[in-house]
């Protein structure tokens, strides 16, 4: 499989098992990452983080975010707070993504750019449209990405966040497919859990860092 042909191909999780051969899996041990050994967060990085907030809170009032909107006020906020700009993190051109995913009223299709760290976290954000991108949509199309991308590594975890919600995703390579995701997490007023995913995002890059 071929990035550029990803999405042509997979655009739902039925689309991942008959033409990927991958199956969600069902061993609650298997993505324990998101839920288990969390680092604490210090009094700096909980400052941090309800600054983040509040401008996400102003910046949200006037409707749905667009991505380079998220990327600038979320998520490159969310990658310094967690130590991904500084060694041994290395950040990979963007690449450009088409995304195609079907709405109950339209088609919506759009470019996004997806961060690739270390080869093996990928961080995908969503253009939110005038009805919002549900993230769950998004997950077959971007654990394809992560399947197709060449790598060495046995193990690649993925976050996707259209800037109101976020879920992480756990995927094993080799002989031996399986993949699984994370509950939703929300920064919308009503369960603000950014604090949750910058620590998964902190524990992930313990993970990545202590990798071959």
């Amino acid at each position: 499989m071929t990035i550029g042909a990803v999405t042509d191909k997979i655009k739902t999780f039925k689309d991942l098992q008959t033409r990927c051969n991958l199956y969600k899996t069902n061993d609650i041990n298997f993505f324990t990452e998101w839920v288990k050994d969390l680092p604490h967060l210090t009094e700096v990085e909980e400052t941090e983080i309800a600054l983040i907030k509040e401008v996400y809170d102003y910046q949200r009032v006037d409707g749905f975010l667009l991505e380079g909107t998220i990327n600038l006020i979320i998520i490159s906020p969310l990658l310094k707070l967690a130590g991904f700009f500084k060694p041994p993190y290395k950040i990979l051109s963007p690449y450009g993504i088409e995304l195609e995913i079907d709405d109950p009223e339209e088609t919506i299709r759009g470019f996004i750019d997806a961060l690739v760290i270390q080869q093996q976290l990928w961080i995908l954000v969503l253009e939110a449209k005038r009805n919002g991108i549900p993230v769950a949509a998004a997950l077959p199309q971007l654990i394809a990405y992560m399947l197709a991308q060449p790598q060495p590594y046995k193990t690649v975890f993925g976050l996707a966040t259209n800037g109101d919600e976020f879920i992480f995703v756990k995927l094993q390579l080799g002989e031996n497919l399986k993949y699984d995701y994370s509950t939703t997490f929300s920064l919308l007023p009503s369960r603000h859990e950014l604090g949750k995913v910058l620590q998964i995002m902190k524990r992930l890059g313990t993970e990545i860092s202590s990798s071959d």
